[in-house]
């Protein structure tokens, strides 16, 4: 649904007013974009060369330097690593739909064949089904559906979502439980997960049952784990009806992401102000001082990482887009050993010594999916990636005018101003742009209206945005 331009006004003031500047705030470091996706195209390839199963699309758990595979059920993986693995995968269909939207559907039509038995088991073709991973799955193919507008995405991750929501019951007043049949607690990623993924499945159906359920699950783990800084434990034990764990890090993850789907969702400034709560916490929590390295495991850490990239885009501030960047350049220097595999933790224990005798998939897809992720956070009309919005993109958008771009990855082409990503700088492209332009309050010249008043049979959305246009122009000279 198209936000109107009074919700966007507001939304930016919303950030202005929490982070103490005007919009666009001016960033204090730029994130090299270029250098992240290399990192996460190489440890996307690395990936491939060693725990892909031979003559399938699926993975294994755990590889040696023998090339030996072990763990997992069946010599696959388990559903959780391949639900991080899914997440790669679509952000690799963000960077290059061509190339990487047909292996993103084998892979999801082959654990689903694998792994599906009424929700997906937490292993290829036995184990038990674990309300979490199933709300990750749900997560990867409402994403892959936004992508990639595959229907099919869509029916499963709904189908899975169902599956998800048996894990609910009455008991300590709501909250989904961690694993079918164990009635010992419920658990904080099962739920807040579940309430983004019911967050997004609204988004992406307008069915008001999920907007309800996402408003229920998120008010139960508010109110039942979340901790007074903002983190949460990770369960509620039943028979102690408290809660229990610790904080981890992919619940602060998570509980960031849920508020922000809500946000999306809703335009409620208290998610938003929620989002930030929490994120402002975790940057005390979980990251290192001196190093800006986040300390814990990566297959945990990622989380985050999604998390404060979406919030970046959500309110403009470069606190948390600059923040995971420091702490994924730290990453890439101390901790990828000389094979390029990664091991648990992410900053705990100083740098990697020597090469690893054995990586997991995990590991690997947590790694990738943070540095891809990172790579294709920009602000919406931002073209020269500088990490404001100013005339200097529209003049990026002039210069790439009719521009072939087919041939440019996904950096290039928003360098190019081709932002719908259809092979040519375009009056198409426009139509998205001048709305982020207007959001930032970049005055969009009369020159760029002749520019676009050029094009020969614009089409009708053109043609509405060249009005708009010319209406803009008009007030600003009287």
């Amino acid at each position: 649904m198209m936000k109107s331009f009074v919700t966007k006004q507001r939304r930016r003031l919303i950030g202005a007013a929490v982070v103490g500047c005007l919009t666009p705030c001016a960033a204090f470091g730029v994130v090299d974009n270029d250098a992240q996706l290399s990192r996460g195209l190489e440890t996307f390839g690395q990936i491939e060369a060693t725990l892909r199963v031979p003559g399938t699309a699926l993975y294994a758990e755990t590889v040696n330097l023998s090339g030996v595979r072990s763990g997992g059920i069946n010599g696959r993986a388990f559903v959780w690593p391949a639900a991080t693995q899914f997440r790669v995968l679509n952000s690799l269909v963000e960077v290059d739909p061509a190339a990487y939207a047909p292996a993103l559907r084998q892979f999801s039509d082959e654990l689903r064949a694998a792994y599906w038995d009424a929700g997906y088991r937490s292993g290829a073709g036995a184990g038990d089904r674990f309300y979490d991973d199933n709300a990750h799955l749900v997560v990867s193919l409402t994403e892959a559906f936004n992508l990639t507008k595959d229907p099919v995405y869509l029916t499963r991750a709904q189908e899975t979502y169902d599956f998800v929501l048996e894990g609910e019951d009455s008991a300590a007043g709501g909250g989904i439980y961690f694993k079918q049949f164990d009635f010992f607690s419920k658990d904080t990623i099962s739920t807040l997960q579940g309430a983004r993924a019911a967050a997004m499945l609204y988004q992406a159906t307008g069915q008001a049952s999920y907007l309800s359920d996402a408003t229920r699950l998120l008010t139960w783990a508010n109110s039942h784990v979340q901790q007074p800084n903002g983190l949460f434990n990770q369960g509620f034990v039943i028979e102690t009806n408290s809660p229990g764990g610790v904080a981890i890090v992919n619940a602060a993850g998570v509980g960031i992401s849920a508020n922000l789907e809500l946000y999306n969702a809703t335009d409620n400034a208290s998610y938003l102000t929620e989002a930030q709560r929490i994120a402002a916490t975790t940057l005390g929590r979980y990251f290192d001082a001196a190093t800006g390295r986040i300390n814990d495991e990566g297959y945990w850490a990622f989380e985050l990482v999604d998390a404060l990239a979406d919030l970046y885009v959500a309110d403009r501030n470069p606190t948390w887009i600059n923040r995971i960047d420091t702490a994924l350049d730290w990453l890439h220097t101390n901790k990828r050993d000389a094979n390029g595999h990664y091991g648990l933790f992410w900053g705990r224990n100083g740098p990697q010594v020597g090469v690893l005798h054995s990586w997991s998939l995990n590991e690997q897809a947590s790694v990738a999916r943070a540095y891809l992720k990172t790579s294709t956070t920009i602000l919406p009309g931002d073209l020269n990636l500088d990490g404001v919005v100013t005339s200097a993109d529209i003049q990026a958008f002039v210069d790439g005018w009719l521009a072939d771009t087919a041939g440019l990855d996904f950096l290039g082409q928003q360098r190019a101003g081709d932002v719908n990503r259809d092979g040519v700088t375009s009056a198409a492209d426009f139509v998205a742009l001048r709305t982020a332009w207007n959001d930032a309050g970049v005055t969009i010249p009369p020159s760029v209206l002749r520019m676009l008043n050029a094009v020969p049979e614009p089409n009708a959305a053109i043609l509405a945005a060249i009005g708009w246009l010319t209406i803009a122009v008009r007030r600003g000279r009287r």
